[in-house]
Parts: structure tokens; C-alpha cells; sequence
């Protein structure tokens, strides 16, 4: 019994050897264009330049309870909050805070003002509406009707390991959350990083009363 012989395929016509090029073509261009949408789709940021990462040298931490410093560039506030802030009666009931270092948004929860520090008052206070927040975030007066957003801060060694990391996740159902960085033993420098934001507390209790 003999094999059959297969039939030669037909010679591609000049037709749809223009019409298989014009589709390589055109799925190479796609190709191509759809990875540079991507590209420049996706945020690039340098070190030092919002939306990046900005290093901190311990030397520029303020003291435990001592007033928050302004970190223009990185539209943040570095908090150190301390015993007395930890035990601040203005904290509505049931909300707990610790000792360590925060990096506050500068930018107020309600409509996107930029807050300030009020030594007088030591708290922050809203120029457009009026919100007020303790030295660690908690809004104590509306019309803000959660706490402060928080970066992610990770505090490294002199080798630049990371020795420890704010803990992200959402504050309404994680309670450490966002909570205050404790600076472990061997810290060199921080990393604040405000590609990582942490969406304040809801936080809808009675105004404090002034």
C-alpha cells in the first residue's frame, strides 16, 4: 500500500501576499504604539520630587512633641509624636494613637486646602473652612469628615536595609494602619515615600469644643 501524496499548496497570490504584509504591519504598529501609551502612561518618578521617594536624616526629625517641619517639596508634614500628643484629652473617645514618626499630606481631607501649623493652638487648622486636626492627624472639627492622609515612611539602616515600614491598608477597618512609624534600634535615615498614600480615618465624631 502506497502513501498518498499531499498536494502542494497553491502559490500565495500577489493579492494576499500584500494583504498578509499590510497585516504584520499594521498588528507591528499596534504593537508598538500600545507599548508607548504604556510607557508614558505610567508615572515616572525622581527621588526628591513629589510622588517619589524623599530621604530624611534622623538629624532633621523635630523632637517628640515638638512642632511638626513643613517638607515643601514632598507636600508633607514629619510628625514625632510623643507622650504628650500620645495622651492629647482633645482625642475623641476610643481613638488611640503611639508614639513614632508621621508623614501628614499637606493637603486637607474636605476640599484640598493646604492646612496649617497653629503653634498658638498646637494643632493644624484649614484657613478655607475651618477643619482643625491634632498633631497626629485625627480631625477634631469638621467640616472634615475623616483624619489626615498619611505617606508611607520606612526607616532604614546605614546600608539602607529597611528595618521598618508605616503599615498600609485601609484605616477604616485596620486599626495600625497608617499608625505612627516606631524608629527601631540601628535607624540611619527614613524614606518617606508619597507614592504611597494611606487614606485618613472616617472620622465624623462631635466637634471639640473650642
Amino acid at each position: 500500500m502506497t502513501a498518498q501524496s499531499v498536494p502542494a499548496a497553491p502559490p500565495l497570490t500577489r493579492r494576499e501576499f500584500l494583504y498578509y504584509l499590510w497585516a504584520a504591519s499594521m498588528a507591528l504598529f499596534l504593537a508598538e504604539s500600545g507599548g508607548a501609551v504604556v510607557w508614558f502612561a505610567l508615572p515616572r518618578f525622581e527621588p526628591g520630587e513629589f510622588g517619589g521617594v524623599f530621604i530624611v536624616p534622623l538629624a532633621a526629625l523635630p523632637a517628640p512633641d515638638g512642632a511638626p517641619q513643613a517638607m515643601e517639596a514632598g507636600r508633607f508634614w514629619l510628625v514625632n509624636v510623643g507622650a504628650q500628643a500620645v495622651g492629647d484629652p482633645r482625642h475623641p473617645k476610643g481613638y488611640a494613637t503611639q508614639p513614632g514618626v508621621l508623614a501628614l499630606y499637606k493637603v486637607c481631607v474636605h476640599l484640598g486646602c493646604l492646612y496649617q501649623w497653629i503653634p498658638t493652638n498646637d494643632m493644624f487648622e484649614c484657613p478655607c473652612h475651618g477643619s482643625h486636626y491634632l498633631k497626629d492627624g485625627t480631625r477634631v472639627h469638621q467640616p472634615a469628615t475623616r483624619d489626615l492622609d498619611r505617606f508611607v515612611i520606612r526607616a532604614l539602616d546605614a546600608q539602607g536595609r529597611v528595618l521598618a515600614e508605616t503599615q498600609a491598608g485601609n484605616a477604616d477597618h485596620d486599626p495600625g494602619a497608617g499608625m505612627p512609624l516606631v524608629l527601631p534600634l540601628g535607624a540611619a535615615r527614613l524614606e518617606v515615600d508619597t507614592g504611597q498614600r494611606i487614606y485618613g480615618k472616617r472620622n465624623v465624631t462631635p466637634n471639640m469644643a473650642k
